[in-house]
């Protein structure tokens, strides 16, 4: 079972990752890391649906800068990853 450490580093990775914005060795070792480790995999299986469900609400007439968006959940998962608010 992969240690603490590493499962922070691969969920930190996780929103780049399913961006495709990684370089291909780390995308490579998230990707093996996601078949070892269930508690990431559901971390990035929470990440995938949450990004599917905004594609999907684009019809709605809801503007949403995804930018923005991104970086605020990013700040808040790095908060709660350091055990802040």
């Amino acid at each position: 079972m992969p240690g603490r450490e590493e499962c922070q580093s691969i969920v930190r990775q996780l929103w780049p990752y399913l961006d495709g914005a990684l370089p291909e060795a780390l995308q490579d070792r998230v990707a093996e890391h996601m078949t070892q480790c269930a508690n990431c995999r559901s971390h990035f299986e929470f990440a995938s649906s949450f990004l599917t469900a905004i594609q999907e609400s684009g019809g709605t007439g809801v503007a949403v800068d995804v930018d923005s968006l991104r970086i605020r959940i990013l700040a808040a998962l790095a908060a709660a990853s350091d055990g802040g608010p």
